[in-house]
């Protein structure tokens, strides 16, 4: 009791962040950047870039890149992103070759910012990602999800989630290839109180909105167990009051016309 729900992929991250290593080893196309990325010598990254600034435009071929099966072409950003580097080498790649910001690997076809999300980069990386290729927060994998779906998969803190949304607030509504929006996931996964009301205020409609499989934010909330559960369950029946109110008023006519139209 008191605790989230949890899902395969946060069962799996731990191992997959651990197993990522022999994955790029058994990759093709390594260049000398890949490796001192892959080393976590990003001061020897940054001197390569510099001498060889060629380097940040090639792509290579990682074995099981997201799901441990599945190969993916990538380029030193994806892989800089993926690694958890720090911001001031993910600056040096994207100053070296900004068009990589809108580049996508080719498995899931993910941009940098959802691989920035989906293996859980600091706030400064994504704000930096977002702040310099804003398109790309509406940008949807082949899985039909935007990067702030695997924001509130991972339980990303709320900075984060405003930092997507004020790239654009439209995400709210996006749903992926299941039908579930933003607020669905980050229900399911047992998001903080502030990431559930910063979604509702945004747009008190997507509390209304159903997956292909019928399930609403209540329902969802009410299959969890977690210390703010009760908390975003009033949010939710709260948020559900406010966008239904303009539809009854639509639906009942005006008092002086009432007794003529039921004569």
């Amino acid at each position: 009791a008191g605790a989230a729900t949890h899902s395969p992929l946060n069962q799996e991250k731990p191992e997959r962040m651990k197993s990522i290593a022999q994955l790029f080893h058994r990759g093709t196309g390594r260049n000398q950047l890949n490796l001192f990325l892959l080393d976590e010598d990003y001061d020897a990254a940054i001197a390569e870039i510099d001498s060889h600034p060629n380097e940040v435009t090639l792509w290579s071929t990682r074995e099981g890149f997201f799901d441990g099966s599945t190969s993916a072409q990538v380029l030193p950003l994806h892989v800089a992103v993926s690694l958890r580097a720090p911001l001031y080498a993910i600056r040096a790649i994207v100053e070296a070759y900004p068009t990589a910001l809108g580049v996508k690997e080719t498995s899931f076809k993910r941009l940098p910012l959802h691989i920035s999300t989906q293996f859980g980069c600091c706030f400064d990386v994504v704000q930096y990602l977002v702040e310099q290729y804003p398109a790309a927060a509406l940008e949807a994998d082949t899985l039909g999800r935007l990067p702030i779906h695997y924001s509130c998969s991972n339980g990303a803190p709320l900075p984060i989630i405003r930092t997507l949304l004020q790239a654009n607030s439209a995400a709210t509504l996006y749903s992926d290839y299941r039908g579930w929006l933003p607020l669905h996931v980050a229900i399911h996964f047992g998001a903080e109180t502030d990431v559930i009301r910063q979604f509702l205020v945004s747009c008190p409609a997507a509390a209304c909105l159903k997956t292909k499989k019928g399930s609403t934010a209540l329902s969802l909330a009410e299959k969890v167990s977690t210390k703010n559960n009760a908390e975003v369950l009033a949010l939710i029946r709260s948020a559900n009051q406010t966008a239904a109110k303009p539809s009854h008023d639509r639906r009942s006519p005006p008092p002086k016309r009432s007794m003529p139209a039921a004569a």
